[in-house]
């Protein structure tokens, strides 16, 4: 455990002394701060005309951080620690374990839209299928009005960074909601908005155990409003 602990430490340390040096540098303070104020005007007017700039400015700060020397250090003691950490498996016995399906195995390939307003399942009728989305920017709005819903394993997860997510169920389907969140405000059916400041909250409609329908969403974000309606 003690190793786990200095490792932590010193990696604390490391990062520390790097947000310090880039904090002391005019240039990078300036595109820390144009960062942080393209994406709060992203947030609040959700202009797409500054995407470009807001990227450029990401990957800017991106090589900033990077080419830090405390961030380089902390990343070569991760990598030794990791080594050492793995070296008595490296040389392990390895084991063979063999994997038989009867039948064959479905892949669904989609790649993730990071930045922008997405709207799913908004164009046509179709079976649902569990979501997974993994975001850093943008509002999403998710239409499970005209979506064929069965049994209980029906499935949205949600992990983004900045962004308002609103959620359409239909009258039909009963609803469990859990979220993780820094900073927002939640509008969950007829209930009164609720205030979210850095806190995880469960809310689970009544007969979300006797129905016949259900869906269950998994938020997770940094900054952002969320709104779950019945339509």
């Amino acid at each position: 455990m003690w190793k786990v602990q200095l490792f932590v430490f010193v990696e604390i340390v490391l990062l520390s002394m790097a947000l310090v040096t880039m904090l002391a540098a005019d240039f990078s303070r300036v595109v820390i701060i144009l960062v942080l104020f393209l994406l709060l005007l992203y947030y609040y007017f959700g202009k797409q005309k500054g995407n470009f700039l807001l990227v450029a400015s990401m990957i800017m700060l991106f090589f900033i951080i990077m080419l830090n020397p405390y961030v380089i250090a902390a990343l070569l003691f991760a990598l030794v620690y990791g080594m050492i950490v793995a070296y008595p498996y490296i040389y392990k016995e390895n084991q063979e374990t063999h994997l038989v399906y009867e039948e064959d195995v479905e892949i669904q390939s989609e790649k993730n839209r990071w930045l922008g307003d997405l709207q799913h399942f908004s164009k046509d009728s179709c079976q649902f299928h569990d979501i997974n989305l993994l975001r850093i920017v943008g509002k999403d709005t998710i239409h499970l009005e005209d979506v064929i819903l069965v049994n209980h394993d029906n499935v949205i997860v949600i992990r983004k960074g900045f962004g308002d997510t609103k959620i359409i169920v239909p009258l039909d389907v009963e609803i469990q909601l859990q979220i993780n969140t820094l900073y927002g405000e939640l509008n969950f059916l007829h209930h009164p908005s609720r205030k979210l400041r850095n806190e995880t909250i469960s809310l689970t409609t009544p007969d979300y155990k006797r129905a016949n329908k259900t869906v269950k969403i998994v938020l997770v974000s940094f900054l952002g409003n969320v709104e779950v309606v019945r339509k």
